[in-house]
């Protein structure tokens, strides 16, 4: 369902070339009939079509075929707009212009997995539900309790939420003396995360050692190195402290198709096999996490892709903005300062002479590592972002004059100094730095905060660059 005809047909073709059956609708109209005719098992909306917004498309989608998966395709997204597609049950939401036509091709393979396994596990639920009735009453409340945790796991939006209903689940479920749950991270600034529990407090040796295993049970290609690991745990109900070797082990991986995204454990110190039963729910288990964890991961692409800059991955213009206002609050509420700086790359010193010496892949390179840079030299409080161009903005929460200046100028001298590589060659950039602070009582807004910044900023490039201006 798009207005532009061309990427209406475009769709279209790539489509049926995979073998599926489609039907296009170029306004809301006849994307309501549409609906209204023929049940579908993938949607894909524009948001902005020319007589409805493509919101009303979802709600009626998901009222008429509540397990159709929606994909929203807009090029005018935001946050407000992409958390509440998700709250009224889209399964990806795409911006465009798609750089590569795969990625609309990977979402609808992976809608369609999720409902066969959605499937599945109504089936296994079903024939649990039919055996339930032959059993005895502990087997009936297992039963209402891996309910209650695909609720629990449905509700689940963050990849550390996921995990630790798992292995809560696995502990309430299964006879057991620990659950373990490591995922692996998607993109290089998190790390892999594990989390773990027992009946009994387990030793520092024996909660390693289980994690150890759980990574040694993963591919070499996506293994994590044990020392970099996150590790939580779940509180466990005695307070003795458990120091037992691990004898039997059981592992399931969290997968979705080839998307490979952590590993479960359930561990006994006896060499004792679990049982036909505890395996069976062990196995949905798995299958539940793996859904759950693959949408909070594409949960978590919809937050960044509204709030994220897609070339450095620092916060964008936008979001800083949002930022900065809710800290300009606090700062009033509890009488604090709050420093802002900008700085741009200067001209001869900076992203033009990289662009016409290297090329402008290596310009984009120049710009990501002075991203990393910055964030390397900030503290976990502060908020870096790319204003626009090659300009970006810090904020730096409780920080007085005398720091914030001390900042700006360490800053200046770390990429003044970095050797940046480029075909083997070094090459030194400089930036223009402007400094400005927000005291409570001034009434100051994000935008004039900004605006003074900027101000300083440009009368240090004037000056000739590679300095820092703070004018009060």
């Amino acid at each position: 369902m798009d207005d532009e005809e061309s990427i209406r047909r475009l769709l279209g073709r790539l489509c049926e070339q995979e073998g599926y059956s489609v039907v296009l609708a170029e306004d809301g109209a006849s994307a309501f009939e549409a609906l209204n005719q023929t049940s579908f098992e993938i949607c894909i909306i524009d948001l902005h079509l020319p007589d409805t917004h493509g919101l009303r498309i979802l709600r009626q989608a998901k009222k008429l075929y509540p397990d159709c998966a929606v994909i929203i395709l807009t090029g005018h997204g935001d946050l407000q707009t992409a958390l509440e597609a998700l709250r009224l049950g889209a399964y990806d939401y795409l911006q465009k212009p798609l750089r590569d036509l795969q990625l609309i091709l990977i979402s609808i393979s992976r809608a369609l997995e999720r409902q066969k396994l959605a499937r599945q596990n109504e089936v296994l639920v079903d024939e649990l539900q039919n055996a339930n009735r032959e059993l005895d009453m502990r087997r009936r409340q297992q039963i209402q309790y891996i309910h209650h945790i695909g609720q629990a796991l449905a509700g689940a939006l963050q990849p550390h939420d996921v995990a630790r209903v798992l292995v809560q689940a696995m502990l309430g479920s299964i006879p057991c003396d620990a659950a373990g749950v490591l995922t692996l991270p998607r993109d290089t600034q998190h790390q892999a995360m594990a989390i773990t529990g027992a009946p009994q407090r387990l030793s520092n040796r024996t909660r390693r050692l289980l994690v150890g295993m759980m990574a040694d049970y993963l591919p070499e290609t996506v293994r994590p190195d044990a020392r970099s690991i996150q590790m939580w745990t779940v509180p466990a109900e005695s307070t003795e402290i458990s120091d037992e070797d691990w004898g039997t082990v059981k592992y399931g991986l969290l997968s979705l198709r080839d998307n490979l995204s952590g590993v479960v454990a359930l561990a006994r110190h006896s060499d004792e096999p679990f049982s036909d039963e505890a395996q069976a729910i062990f196995g949905i288990l798995v299958s539940q996490g793996s859904i759950a964890l693959e949408n909070a991961y594409l949960f978590g692409r919809m937050r960044d892709l509204a709030t994220r800059d897609s070339l450095t991955g620092l916060y964008n213009h936008g979001h800083f903005f949002e930022m900065l206002e809710a800290e300009i609050a606090r700062a009033e509420r509890y009488g604090q300062e709050l420093a802002v700086i900008m700085l741009d790359l200067d001209g001869a010193r900076g992203l033009k002479r990289i662009n016409d010496t290297y090329g402008h892949q290596a310009g984009d390179e120049l710009l990501r590592q002075v991203g990393r840079l910055l964030v390397a030299n900030l503290r976990r409080a502060d908020i870096v972002a790319r204003y626009g161009g090659d300009e970006f903005v810090i904020l730096a929460p409780q920080t007085s004059s005398e720091q914030a200046h001390a900042l700006a100028n360490r800053l200046c001298a770390r990429l003044r100094e970095h050797a940046f590589i480029f075909n083997g060659t070094p090459e030194h950039v400089t930036v223009s730095v402007g400094l400005t602070i927000f005291r409570p009582g001034e009434k100051q807004t994000a935008s004039s905060v900004v605006g003074r910044a900027d101000r300083n900023l440009y009368t240090a490039k004037n000056r000739g660059g590679d300095q820092v201006c703070f004018l009060t």
